[in-house]
């Protein structure tokens, strides 16, 4: 592989859904059991369901055409959220994990914050990811686009779930 090769695929803004996966896959199953499949998906209307996924591969896939950009204040601003949300959304699962039981895991807030917090992670890839492969004139804001879309559907998925839930 030349050093050009190299260098665009090290800068590719789908290596930024790494760790939040890895998070993702290493905590899933010591989440409480409202988050299990079974449970998670049982009764939710099929168009939301539908459209809440095909969101998710837009927001996962669209980062592949994208790259880090130009070192500027607003792209380490970028690196600075992304971080930040990468350990809000580990602190979300942490937190149901360790106190499945408690007023925050229980709580709309608690119980849908793995969905919220990623918002945050999201945005800094937005903050980074300022330039596109494909796209000429892209704007890192055009991320935040179908974003908002995956996280109203992502979002409102998860109140349904726990709106069924029983009352602690």
């Amino acid at each position: 592989m030349t050093r050009s090769k190299l260098h665009a695929v090290v800068r590719n803004g789908a290596l930024l859904g790494v760790p939040p996966l890895v998070l993702s896959l290493s905590l899933w199953g010591l989440l409480p059991v409202a988050y299990s499949p079974a449970v998670f998906w049982d009764g939710v209307p099929s168009w939301l369901g539908l459209c809440e996924n095909v969101a998710r591969i837009v927001v996962f896939a669209l980062p592949i055409v994208l790259c880090f950009g130009a070192s500027t204040p607003a792209h380490r601003a970028g690196w600075v959220v992304y971080g930040a949300g990468v350990v809000a959304y580990a602190a979300s699962y942490l937190l149901l994990v360790a106190w499945p039981s408690s007023a925050w895991a229980t709580s709309l807030v608690g119980f849908t914050a793995p969905g919220w917090s990623t918002a945050i992670w999201f945005a800094g890839i937005a903050m980074v990811c300022r330039d596109s492969w494909l796209v000429a004139r892209w704007r890192w804001w055009f991320y935040l686009v179908p974003v908002a879309g995956f996280l109203g559907f992502h979002l409102a998925h998860a109140a349904l779930i726990w709106s069924r839930l029983p009352a602690s």
